[in-house]
C-alpha cells in the first residue's frame, strides 16, 4: 500500500482505472461491500486522491476477506461471481443517465455500441477499459476547466491589485499638487509683504523699483517652477489614468469572454445532445424551483412521466439510428405540443419528464392523451419503413406534504400501471 500512495501521476491514474474496474465488478455481487462501493464512488467523483481513499479501500478490504473467509465455510452462500450481460446492462444504463459533455459524445455512443456487440471476455475487457478510460478523461476535463476558471481568478486579481496601485499613485499626485499650492499662496503672500514692507521703509524711489523687482522676479520664478511641477504631475497623473482604463478594460473584456463561455457551457451542460430538450440536471433545477413555488402559493403542480413503448424492439430491429431518430421526434413533439408556463425533459433513456404548473391531475391527463394521440398518429417511418410509435404516461398532482421523489414515485407507479394495461395509455396515479 505504500509503494501505491507514493506512485508517480501516470501510475495513479493507472490506480484510478483498476479501483473503477474494481467497483464495477463488484457492484451488486454482496450486500456486505455495498457501503463502501457507495463511499469509495462518492471520493472518486469528489476527486479524491490515492492517499485520501486509501482508509475507505483498507476497509473494503478487511471486507472481502470477510466475505472469502464466509465462501470457504459454506461454499453454496458466496454470491460473487462475474455475470458480463448484467455488469454490461450496468454501464449501459449509466452512460445513458450520465450528463456526458459535448466533446465526450461520439465517444459515449460508440462505447455503447461496442456494448451491444459484446460477444466474448476479450470485447468484456475492453470495453471495461474504454469505459474508465472515458470517465477518468471526463474528470480531467473538469478538472482543466477548473484550473483555468482559478488561474483566470488570480490574473484577475493581480490586475485588480496593479489598478489599486496606479489609483495610489495619482491619489498621492494629487496630494503633493494640494501641498504645492498651498506652499504657491504662501510665497506669494510672503513676497506681497515684503513689497508693502519696502515701500514703508525705503525712501528712495530707484532703491524702491530696484527692490519690488526682485521681489517680482522670485514671485514669477515661483510660479515659472510651479507651472513645470504642475504640468509634469498632471502629465504623470494622465499615464495613470489611461493605465488604469486599459487594464479595466482589458479585464472587463476578459470577464465577458468567461462570462459568455460559462453561459455557454452551462446551456451545454443543461441540455440533451439527441433530442434538443432540456435535461435531466435541468429538470432537477426547474423541478426544485417549481416545488418551492407550490409549497408558497399551494397552486396545482403534476407530474408527467412519459416512456416510449417498445423502444429496445425498436432499436434491436431496425438499428440504433431508428432508436435516435425516434427519441429526436419524440422530444420534438412533446416540446412542440406543451404550453408556454410546462416543462419537458429527457430523464434518461426512453423517459421523458413533464412538469405542468397550475393544473391538476385530471386536466393534465386531458392534455396528456392528446399529446399521446398526435404522437400516434404521426406517421413515424424510418429508411421508408412505417414504424408504430407510441408513448404510455403517469400522471401525479402535488398534494400534502409531497416532495419530490414522493411525486416521482407515484408517477412511475401510474406508469406501470398504464404499461401494464396495454401500453398506449395515459394513468393518472391511484393508491388502491
Amino acid at each position: 500500500m505504500n509503494k501505491l500512495l507514493s506512485a508517480q501521476p501516470e501510475q495513479e491514474k493507472l490506480l484510478y482505472k483498476l479501483v473503477i474496474q474494481f467497483l464495477i465488478f463488484c457492484q451488486g455481487s454482496n450486500a456486505l461491500l455495498e457501503p463502501h462501493l457507495l463511499q469509495v464512488g462518492k471520493r472518486l467523483k469528489a476527486g479524491s486522491s490515492m492517499g485520501e481513499l486509501t482508509p475507505e479501500l483498507q476497509a473494503m478490504s478487511k471486507t472481502l476477506l470477510h466475505i472469502s473467509k464466509q465462501a470457504a465455510q459454506n461454499p453454496s452462500q458466496t454470491n460473487i461471481a462475474l455475470n458480463y450481460d448484467h455488469m454490461l446492462q450496468c454501464i449501459d444504463g449509466l452512460l445513458e443517465k450520465a450528463d456526458v459533455p459535448r466533446s465526450f459524445q461520439q465517444k459515449k455512443v460508440a462505447l455503447q455500441q461496442r456494448i451491444k456487440t459484446n460477444t466474448d471476455e476479450q470485447s468484456f475487457n475492453m470495453v471495461i477499459d474504454t469505459a474508465v478510460t472515458l470517465l477518468l478523461d471526463i474528470r480531467d476535463q473538469a478538472l482543466s476547466e477548473q484550473n483555468s476558471i482559478d488561474e483566470f481568478l488570480l490574473d484577475m486579481s493581480s490586475q485588480l491589485g496593479q489598478i489599486e496601485q496606479h489609483a495610489e499613485h495619482v491619489g498621492e499626485s494629487t496630494r503633493l499638487s494640494m501641498g504645492h499650492r498651498q506652499q504657491l499662496n504662501a510665497e506669494i503672500n510672503l513676497q506681497v509683504d515684503n513689497i508693502k514692507d519696502s515701500t514703508h521703509q525705503v525712501q528712495e524711489l530707484a532703491t524702491l523699483k530696484s527692490m519690488t523687482s526682485d521681489h517680482l522676479d522670485r514671485l514669477m520664478q515661483q510660479l515659472i517652477e510651479h507651472k513645470t511641477s504642475e504640468d509634469e504631475r498632471q502629465k504623470q497623473a494622465e499615464q495613470q489614468i489611461a493605465l488604469m482604463t486599459e487594464k479595466l478594460q482589458a479585464l472587463e473584456t476578459e470577464t465577458e469572454s468567461l462570462r459568455t463561455k460559462l453561459k455557454i457551457e452551462n446551456d451545454r451542460a443543461l441540455r440533451d445532445v439527441l433530442t434538443g430538450l432540456p435535461n435531466r440536471l435541468a429538470y432537477k433545477d426547474r423541478m426544485e424551483l417549481e416545488a418551492k413555488r407550490w409549497n408558497r402559493y399551494r397552486k396545482p403542480l403534476t407530474l408527467v412521466i412519459w416512456d416510449i413503448d417498445h423502444f429496445k424492439r425498436i432499436n434491436d430491429k431496425y438499428g440504433h439510428k431508428a432508436g435516435d431518430k425516434t427519441l429526436a421526434l419524440v422530444g420534438q413533439l412533446l416540446q412542440k405540443n406543451i404550453r408556454e408556463t410546462d416543462f419537458v425533459a429527457r430523464y434518461g433513456g426512453e423517459e421523458f419528464v413533464m412538469l405542468m404548473p397550475n393544473t391538476q391531475a385530471s386536466q393534465a391527463l386531458k392534455m396528456a392523451d392528446n399529446i399521446r394521440n398526435l404522437i400516434e398518429s404521426s406517421g413515424f417511418n424510418y429508411n421508408a419503413v412505417a414504424i408504430n410509435l407510441t408513448l404510455s404516461c403517469g400522471i401525479c398532482e402535488f398534494a400534502g406534504d409531497d416532495l419530490h421523489d414522493d411525486v416521482f414515485i407515484r408517477a412511475d407507479s401510474a406508469l406501470y400501471q398504464a404499461k401494464q394495461s396495454g401500453r398506449n395509455r395515459c394513468g393518472i396515479y391511484n393508491p388502491g
